[in-house]
């Protein structure tokens, strides 16, 4: 008796019995719901969850008994409870709505009576499930989801098979096939039908592992980012894509400097909006002069949770999300949370601010009076030894060049005065170090000056032509302002280590013990295998091509797809193709499901004793519904004495055909069929 209750566990109410099997499926999906969620999830939650589903498997052995009503109101104000104390003020945000779905799915599997109760975890699963694509739509979770979804399906299909039909690889297998099944309706819906905003478009309060620029700079913070492979943004160019040197992505414009500490002052400019027709267009943006070709580009940016965009200088956008400011940094109005697509056109020769000195410039003169004494004293000397300030710019980078500075990711701390120490003291440092010393020593010399940060360069996949542009990539330059000629870039890395600029971080940081060293697992670690790094750059190509055309398959590129395929797109045509699509997925339908009738998956044996049956029914004597084999042969006998012998021994060796044997005997099984045949010589 014990046995059998192992064999299958028993849930109370409405008599209701959950096979094994199912109850297996069951829990391999609630595991498989919770571990793609586990990164984001306080270690209170996850090991939460762990218990219920080690208590759901201890019920089901027999050790312990269904928690009572008192307790399990306990646990839920203890849950509710530390979901308010962990997430605080966000506890209506994503990640606390996810938790508490996780939450109230384990908690559901303690408390399994009904079916009901069972198809719930289910529902919830295949929900909860999908969540994921929030945080992340990469091939790999994609890949993932269909797994589990196929592992879901199969339980909700062993919930609702007999006991005798519990095959694990056999449900699985008709699982899959289902959900194949509705790929060509599933592709024809993503295609053609009108776009609406995707489920991982909605706003994420958290920014766990999100790293990148920050709003400041400080010595040390863009160093940092070389120990980060991570991607910031991927760049495919229309046409010839420009030289690398010149491949400096602007982010942000810091002209407020403490002594310290670089930080974006405050602007009295109103910023242009980006849109296709502004209301109103502010005279320093009129007053742009663009010179020389145009270079248009795509960008896909990863989360930052901030609002800077990348681009090179000096953009051309119409886009109704963005706006500019007068110190040329493009912002978009609402905080990137999910992946960002927009498209650009860039002049790389331009003018801006060139003839008029206003409040900015002014702005980009001061300096705190008490800090960094010996580098202001250094620029005035050498200021006196020039004729301009063109000239006194060249005479800075000259420094740079002749005395002994040393470009390297592991320069010794700064202290109070950082741009004298630096500048005498230690002569090493990274990038942020020679744009915010270069910087002062402008500012020193009554010269407008101010720090870009942002990326430089990238890496060109050759398989598509991308550039990838990482973390490792983050640098920062200078500009100054020099009358007639307006806001003018100056990088003092390049007088230090040119092959940074002409070649990128992973050539001129390549020898650095520091570089990149928090990427363990990352195949950018082995790019001298050449094995290796193809099969890397390949990945990458698909990860492209996954979200410009999946993920970022937008109104645009369906307008485009309809052109392509019918012309100019009109509401006729428009409806016309959706009554199409509906009458060829019916069409689809009933040739795919009704191209056999349902006697050709039966056995064979079944098969001839019913075309038999169909035979004596075209006699006038048909089977009744619900009558047996032997029950219809003593009617048959009864009516028709003289067909008894016939009869007989086809019933008989079908009963032990299909009921007494798993295995028919071939020969049997022929000689089965020769007698049915004969029998229609019956008359």
């Amino acid at each position: 008796m014990s046995k059998s209750k192992a064999a299958t566990p028993v849930i109370s109410g409405e008599n209701f019995q959950i096979p094994r099997i199912a109850f297996a499926w069951l829990l391999v999906s609630v595991v498989a719901v919770i571990i793609v969620h586990v990164s984001r999830l306080p270690i209170w939650l996850t090991a939460m969850c762990a218990l219920c589903v080690l208590g759901r498997v201890l019920i089901w052995q027999g050790r312990m008994s269904h928690p009572g009503n008192r307790i399990k109101l306990a646990v839920v104000v203890l849950m509710v409870v530390l979901i308010i104390i962990q997430f605080g003020r966000n506890v209506l945000s994503t990640d606390a709505t996810v938790g508490v779905l996780l939450i109230g799915i384990t908690l559901k599997l303690l408390e399994m009576h009904r079916k009901r109760d069972v198809l719930l975890v289910i529902y919830l699963c295949y929900f909860t499930l999908v969540a994921e694509f929030i945080y992340s739509q990469s091939i790999p979770i994609a890949f993932y989801t269909v797994v589990t979804v196929v592992i879901i399906t199969s339980a909700l299909i062993s919930l609702n098979q007999s006991p005798q039909a519990q095959r694990p690889w056999r449900t699985a297998k008709l699982a899959a096939i289902i959900l194949a099944q509705s790929v060509p309706l599933m592709a024809a819906c993503f295609l053609l039908f009108p776009r609406i905003s995707p489920l991982w478009s909605m706003p994420l309060q958290s920014k766990n592992g999100v790293t990148g620029l920050s709003d400041s700079m400080s010595p040390g913070d863009i160093g940092e980012l070389a120990r980060s492979a991570e991607v910031a943004f991927r760049v495919k160019f229309s046409g010839e894509a420009p030289d690398y040197s010149e491949l400096y992505w602007r982010a942000l414009t810091l002209d407020d400097f403490n002594g310290h500490q670089w930080r974006r002052g405050l602007t009295l400019d109103m910023p242009q909006f980006l849109g296709s027709n502004p209301a109103d267009t502010r005279p320093w943006f009129r007053d742009m002069e663009y010179k020389g070709r145009a270079v248009q580009y795509n960008v896909i940016l990863e989360p930052t949770y901030e609002n800077w965009i990348y681009t090179l200088a000096l953009p051309q956008i119409h886009d109704e999300r963005m706006l500019m400011g007068r110190d040329l940094q493009v912002n978009s109005i609402r905080r990137i949370t999910q992946r960002y697509t927009y498209d650009a056109r860039s002049t790389l020769d331009y003018r801006a601010d060139a003839d008029d000195e206003g409040l900015s410039q002014r702005r980009a003169r001061r300096l705190p009076s008490d800090s960094n004494q010996r580098s202001f004293e250094f620029s005035t000397q050498l200021r006196k030894t020039v004729p301009s300030d063109e000239a006194y710019v060249q005479a800075v980078l000259n420094h740079y060049r002749t005395e002994k500075f040393y470009y390297t990711l592991s320069p010794r701390k700064l202290g109070n005065n950082p741009v004298d120490e630096f500048l005498f003291d230690t002569r090493e440092g990274f990038c942020e170090h020679y744009a915010s010393s270069f910087t002062f020593l402008m500012r020193a010399a009554g010269i407008p000056a101010r720090v870009v940060t942002g990326y430089m360069g990238g890496e060109f996949n050759p398989y598509d032509s991308t550039l990838t542009v990482r973390q490792y990539d983050a640098h920062a330059w200078s500009e100054v302002w020099i009358a007639g000629k307006g806001w003018l870039r100056v990088d003092p890395t390049a007088a230090v280590a040119p092959q940074r600029i002409s070649q990128g971080s992973n050539i001129a940081l390549k020898q650095e013990k520091e570089f990149m060293n928090n990427e363990i697992f990352s195949l950018m670690r082995y790019r001298d295998s050449r094995l290796l790094n193809d099969l890397r750059l390949q990945l990458e190509m698909m990860d492209y091509a996954w979200n410009r055309f999946v993920l970022n398959y937008n109104q645009d590129m369906q307008f485009q797809l309809f052109n392509s395929l019918f012309g100019a797109v009109t509401r006729l045509k428009i409806v016309l193709s959706v009554l199409g699509f509906m009458l060829v997925v019916t069409l689809f339908v009933v040739l795919v499901i009704f191209r056999k009738s349902a006697q050709s998956k039966l056995p064979p044996a079944t098969r001839y004793y019913l075309d038999f049956c169909d035979y004596l029914a075209r006699l006038g004597f048909p089977r009744r519904i619900g009558e047996s084999p032997l029950q219809y042969l003593e009617r048959m006998s009864r009516q028709h004495p003289q067909w008894r012998p016939e009869i007989e021994p086809i019933t008989r060796d079908f009963i032990h055909l299909a009921y007494k044997t798993n295995k028919p005997d071939p020969f049997l099984l022929q000689s089965f069929q020769r007698r049915v045949r004969r029998v229609r010589l019956l008359s």
